[in-house]
């Protein structure tokens, strides 16, 4: 055994350790259970605090060509990150019904920054639809404690 340390320190050491291990895995499962928080359409403004995970619910019908995607100005990255999205379908799912989109945001520091999402014909390809931008805009302004 070298100095200085002792078989009663070790052990305290490795329960330290382990506790904290099963609180993160914990942590991890409610997480995952609870899910993010969920935002409608009208929620035009988002309070949340630094480290939440949370989605903006909009309706969907992406059998139409159009679809929800991030537009200019992005948000702040220091305040607010882009983490992804899904789609679920209304039941029972048929072709050409809609649903609803999720866009998935993870806020980062303190402060204020806006989303715009837009519901675009094809976005990033040359046939996207130009024409009537204010009224497939949605803006929501987030403010991060």
């Amino acid at each position: 055994m070298s100095e200085g340390r002792t078989p009663g320190r070790t052990r305290t050491v490795g329960i330290v350790v382990a506790v904290a291990a099963l609180a993160a895995a914990v942590y991890a499962v409610v997480s995952q259970l609870t899910g993010p928080v969920v935002f409608g359409e009208d929620d035009r403004e988002i309070t949340v605090s630094s480290g939440t995970h949370f989605s903006i619910r909009l309706k969907d019908n992406p059998s139409t060509g159009f679809r929800w995607a991030l537009a200019a100005p992005e948000p702040d990255p220091a305040v607010l990150r882009m983490t992804g999205g899904h789609y679920d379908a209304d039941e029972p799912a048929r072709p050409g019904s809609g649903g609803l989109r999720y866009v998935d945001f993870m806020a980062r520091g303190a402060g204020r920054t806006e989303v715009t999402l837009r519901y675009c014909f094809r976005c990033g390809t040359p046939q996207a639809d130009e024409q009537d931008e204010n009224s497939r805009t949605r803006r929501f302004r987030v403010t991060v404690d």
